[in-house]
């Protein structure tokens, strides 16, 4: 690491903000690569994951140093790369659930009776029982009676949006109802 003092680096943090050259903000940043890698190492737990994120870390520095009045480069860096890594794995994360909801909601086997078992099918019931009344008609409309969305809203002579909202807030429910 190339050894700087504080007032060489503010001095080149000053330069950059005057001209944008990306050789300036380069030297600023290089220093601090190897440091940005283990940080996101730690955090991501994958090195192509890292490497990634030491590149997509020097475009953000880049444009929020314009806008921030940083004083201490390396505390400043470290946040802003722990919060970039906080922010990929919360992404992640979001991503996952996401997955694993719509691979619950559409799964043939708790929706629909006939290829139930016996316990599933009795737990479903006891499920449905919970729901709003709204949300177990449309629900049963749907899948019990295998209506569209349009054929329920037209029998309950509500929107087709709401028939929507009310399923798919009562599969959530018997979701939860059923991991429980």
């Amino acid at each position: 690491m190339e050894n700087i003092s504080e007032i060489e680096e503010l001095e080149r943090i000053s330069q950059y903000k005057k001209n944008g050259d990306q050789e300036t903000m380069g030297l600023i940043y290089k220093p601090y690569m190897s440091l940005i890698f283990g940080v996101c190492l730690k955090y991501l737990k994958n090195q192509d994951e890292a490497k990634d994120a030491v590149m997509s870390i020097y475009e953000i520095v880049s444009q929020k140093i314009l806008k921030h009045d940083v004083k201490k480069f390396r505390p400043w860096l470290y946040v802003v790369a722990k919060n970039y890594c906080f922010d990929q794995l919360r992404k992640k994360s979001n991503k996952l659930a996401k997955e694993k909801d719509a691979e619950f909601m559409y799964s043939s086997h708790v929706f629909h009776p006939n290829e139930s078992k016996e316990s599933e099918l009795s737990q479903l019931e006891s499920c449905l029982q919970e729901l709003d009344i709204d949300q177990k008609n449309c629900i049963q409309a749907f899948y019990y009676k295998e209506k569209s969305y349009q054929a329920i809203s037209d029998e309950l002579e509500i929107s087709w949006n709401r028939v929507r909202s009310w399923i798919q807030n009562g599969r959530r429910m018997l979701k939860n109802c059923m991991e429980r």
